[in-house]
Parts: structure tokens; C-alpha cells; sequence
């Protein structure tokens, strides 16, 4: 399955200004085959613009896709995401229209998923897209960012404006000894929830005060066999031990 999303500009009108005449048409088009095809997803107008995020399987999304570059609603269409997913984020089987997509809960599961790609963005392509997304918002890493890595606290953070002073600083005291594992820290739940303690993480991240690195790989101890003391052998033959 994959996902692709893009903005496009709405062509401009007879009174030099760019209307979404055709939305209604795209939506009741999409409610009526999207099913179909097994795609799901939302699209959303703003400034002259539209955005549309579509999920499913690969030959229908870029069909559908093919369908839409050559659609004459649409001009000046960019691709911004085009990835493979196992999880779709959006599960109405109809592409529903928002009018302030950045205000529900699972569009910005939706933008956090994609952070990396959106962070990378150059200054035009923010520009283009912040009518919809603010990039300044999806800065962080996703949720899962750090499961599976090791932490270690470069230095501590000012603990006078912590709701939970001692809690924070017994983790800085065991983040600052060795690295530690965040899935121990996780699971240990000295510290809260799974997201309370990711959230956490992150702001230390956020403040360039954290060390992220790898897990390092467990080796298994090897117990290593006594070779036989050769004087003692000697004198076991002698006296016909073996």
C-alpha cells in the first residue's frame, strides 16, 4: 500500500481569481469510485490551493494520480509525499473535505509520521505548503523515533521550572551515568506513561542537551573451559588415572 499527498493551485477564473468551482465535483467523484479502489484519504482548500493525502493499493493510487495531473482543475501540481505505508491514517473509505485539516487528532498523526519529509523542506516549498501545514509544528521526531536507541544526558536541564522536580532529576541521574536503553526507561514506568516519557525525550532533544545513539548489541558470555594443567595429566598417567 502507499500514500501519496500533493498541493495544487485552482486554475484562475474569468474575474482573475483563483475559485474551488470544481471541489464538489472531486468529492462526489471520489465518494462514488474511491471505494472501489480501495483508497482512502482527505482533500482540503485553502488560498487557492487544494490538498489531497490518498491511500491504497500502488496501481490504484497512481492511476488515480495519473488521472489528476492531467485533470484541468488543477495547475501547478506538486507531489511533496510519495511513500509505502502498512497503516492507513486515514480510514473513511469516502475522501472526506476539511476545512481546517490541521486540527484533527489523526492529520497530525498523519504530519508527525512524516516529519522527516516535511522538514526537509527548502523555504519555497514551506511557503507552498504552510497554508495547510506548519512545518514549525511537525519539528519533532516521530513517536517511535527512539525506541530501540540508547540515551545519555549531555547535560542537565533547569529543574527550578519542573512540575516534578525530583522525578526529573532521577531520570537525569540515570541518564547521566552510562548509556541507558529507552525501552527499559518505557517499560520501567518510574516516569510515566510510554508518550509521557517520549515527550520528555524529546524536549532534552529539543534543548540539544540528549545523546542518541544505537543500541549496542548483546553479546552472549562465553564460559571458557579450564584446559588441563599438563603436570597434573602427567602425573594422572603415571599412576594409571586415565
Amino acid at each position: 500500500m502507499k500514500c501519496i499527498a500533493y498541493v495544487s493551485r485552482v486554475p484562475i477564473s474569468d474575474r482573475t481569481i483563483r475559485m474551488p468551482t470544481g471541489l464538489s465535483d472531486i468529492v462526489s467523484v471520489s465518494r462514488k469510485h474511491n471505494p472501489k479502489s480501495q483508497i482512502t484519504g482527505i482533500i482540503s482548500y485553502r488560498e487557492g490551493q487544494y490538498l489531497q493525502v490518498l491511500e491504497g493499493p500502488y496501481l490504484e493510487v497512481d492511476k488515480l494520480m495519473s488521472k489528476i495531473a492531467s485533470d484541468p482543475r488543477h495547475e501547478d501540481l506538486w507531489v511533496f509525499l510519495d511513500v509505502r505505508v502498512i497503516k492507513r491514517s486515514f480510514n473513511n473509505w469516502a475522501v472526506s473535505v476539511f476545512d481546517f485539516v490541521d486540527q484533527g487528532n489523526f492529520f497530525n498523526a498523519f504530519i508527525e509520521n512524516n516529519s522527516a519529509v516535511l522538514n526537509s523542506f527548502n523555504e519555497y516549498q514551506q511557503r507552498r505548503i504552510q497554508p495547510f501545514i506548519d512545518i514549525k509544528k511537525s519539528d519533532t521526531v516521530p513517536e517511535k523515533y527512539y525506541e530501540g536507541k540508547d540515551l545519555r544526558l549531555l547535560a542537565w536541564p533547569d529543574l527550578n521550572n519542573e512540575s516534578q522536580p525530583q522525578m526529573m532529576m532521577n531520570l537525569c541521574i540515570k541518564l547521566t551515568k552510562k548509556p541507558y536503553s529507552f525501552n527499559a526507561l518505557a517499560d520501567s514506568g518510574d516516569f510515566g506513561s510510554h508518550h509521557q516519557v517520549t515527550q520528555i525525550i524529546r524536549e532534552f532533544d529539543r534543548l540539544g542537551l540528549l545523546s542518541v545513539t544505537e543500541a549496542a548489541p548483546i553479546h552472549e558470555q562465553t564460559v571458557n573451559e579450564k584446559k588441563p594443567n599438563k603436570f597434573y595429566g602427567a602425573i594422572k598417567k603415571f599412576l594409571g588415572m586415565r
